[in-house]
C-alpha cells in the first residue's frame, strides 16, 4: 500500500514599495525622492523632465518614507494645476 504524500506549501513573495515613481507632468517613471531626516527636507526630482520640487516642515519626520513624500507631492503638483 502507498502512503499519502504530504502537500507543497505555496508561499508568494510579498509585494515591495517601488523606488522610483510615475511622473505627474511628463508620464515617464524617473522619478527620485531623496529623503534628508536631519534638516526635515525632501526633494522630489523627475529625470526626464526636471520637474523638481522640495517638501519641508511638518510632512518630513522619523516615520516618513518616500510613499508618503510622493503622496504629498502629487496633492502639491495638482493642486498649483487648479489653481492656474
Amino acid at each position: 500500500m502507498g502512503r499519502r504524500r504530504r502537500q507543497k506549501v505555496r508561499r508568494r513573495p510579498q509585494r515591495r514599495i517601488p523606488d522610483v515613481y510615475p511622473c505627474p507632468e511628463c508620464g515617464n517613471t524617473a522619478v527620485k525622492i531623496e529623503i534628508y531626516r536631519d534638516n526635515k527636507i525632501a526633494t522630489v526630482r523627475c529625470g526626464s523632465c526636471s520637474l523638481e520640487m522640495s517638501i519641508d516642515g511638518d510632512k518630513v519626520g522619523p516615520l516618513t518614507e518616500a510613499v508618503d513624500i510622493y503622496g504629498d507631492f502629487i496633492d502639491v503638483f495638482y493642486q498649483s494645476r487648479e489653481s492656474t
